[in-house]
């Protein structure tokens, strides 16, 4: 079966793999004019480590790991008000790994070699038949394919051109993350430092290698709507949220400069991600919003999913659409239950809580939502396709 990916990232790039080991045709078209590196740090946690083992990429993960070595907690002024380590700031237990989101597509990259994949083109239309999926390319060409998967991300469009406009499907946790390089001007070395209150969080890391830093920033916006496609506003309302955060200045100051740009909000929650002979994968599907921490998790996870069933219903796409709904939807709700718990956690009535956050209960609210993201990253159970994927007879 010929499948076209729209997409070339982590569930793009690990659905390709999983779809030409069982024996299917898989292109991959992406946007971008060439493969992208660098970018924020991002966890593979839980059952997610095990489709990295089944790939065998699980050492190179390892071996490139951002070794982050600690996390200092700092009040409004850039005093440090505690210190924890790398993995207990960012929630990780047992063998979870941190890498930087860029060199996760080189190793899974690498792992499709001999997958065509054609950059710097996009669809323009998708049109379905019972005998197939012709899709137009924005550069006029034309071909069939017997299923599309759309792995576009965020603003999948993909999902777009098939299921409408995605304010359909935005829900709007009241919460904004924001992420973009600055120079590394405090020398920090596998560090990160952070000031949290209730509404707020700013910080400034540097991965382990890397020439530059990351500025990010977490704040709710209560009654507030943010152009997601307008950074001149986003860049204002940085400056306005964050006006009188004594340390942070700086970064709001390197904003214009920075070469790279992220800021997002909602979620995505949607009844079906499959119509016809198109279905969605990671971000395109079920966003659980930055703040759960699992959306390279369950990409990984859903990519594994979606190849699977389409490789034990021997490519009768209909009955593996539902089985990928079955596995996956159970998991995926309990890990968006995450984000709407951190969120709701963040935007509460600064009237009824604390505003500045102290050095131990930053502490305290990180153990909980580490024992949280534990149980969600290992709530499914991963099939074992080869093992039931149909033999050819005759």
């Amino acid at each position: 079966m010929d499948v076209l990916i729209s997409g070339a990232g982590i569930a793009g790039l690990t659905t390709a793999y999983w779809l030409r080991r069982y024996g299917f045709a898989p292109t991959i078209v992406e946007r971008a004019p060439f493969f992208v590196t660098g970018g924020y740090k991002i966890d593979v946690r839980g059952t997610a480590l095990d489709v990295l083992r089944r790939m065998g990429a699980h050492d190179a993960v390892v071996a490139s790991s951002t070794q982050m070595q600690g996390a200092l907690l700092v009040d409004r002024e850039g005093n440090v008000i505690n210190r924890m380590t790398g993995d207990e700031f960012g929630h990780r237990v047992g063998g979870d790994l941190e890498i930087v989101r860029g060199k996760l597509f080189e190793i899974l990259m690498a792992r499709t070699a001999g997958v065509d994949v054609i950059f710097g083109h996009a669809i323009a239309s998708i049109a379905q038949s019972c005998d197939g999926v012709e899709v137009t390319f924005r550069n006029g060409d034309a071909r069939m394919f017997d299923l599309v998967i759309g792995a576009d991300g965020l603003h999948s469009n993909v999902r777009r051109q098939i299921f409408g406009d995605e304010s359909q499907y935005l829900r709007d946790l009241g919460m904004y993350l924001c992420v973009y390089s600055v120079p590394n001007f405090l020398h920090l070395d596998r560090m990160e430092v952070q000031y949290s209150e209730i509404g707020r969080v700013a910080a400034i890391w540097s991965t382990r290698d890397a020439v530059d830093a990351k500025a990010c920033f977490g704040f709710a916006a209560r009654n507030q709507q943010i152009d997601l496609r307008d950074r001149a506003q986003q860049e204002e309302t940085l400056r306005t949220v964050y006006a009188d955060v004594g340390w942070v200045p700086r970064l709001l100051e390197l904003m214009p400069e920075a070469p790279d740009w992220f800021l997002t909000s909602p979620r995505r929650s949607m009844a079906t991600w499959a119509r016809d002979r198109v279905i969605l994968v990671g971000d395109a599907a079920y966003c659980a919003s930055p703040m759960s921490g699992q959306g390279s998790s369950l990409a990984l996870i859903g990519a594994y999913v979606l190849a699977g069933e389409l490789a034990a219903a021997g490519g009768d796409h209909a009955a593996a659409f539902g089985e990928y709904d079955r596995e996956m939807r159970p998991f995926i709700a309990v890990n968006q239950a995450l984000g709407i718990q951190s969120a709701q956690f963040m935007t509460q009535d600064p009237a009824t809580a604390p505003v500045e956050l102290s050095g131990s209960e930053i502490e305290s609210v990180i153990d909980h939502s580490t024992d949280r993201i534990a149980d969600a990253a290992n709530a499914i159970t991963l099939k074992n396709y080869l093992a039931i994927i149909p033999k050819p007879t005759g």
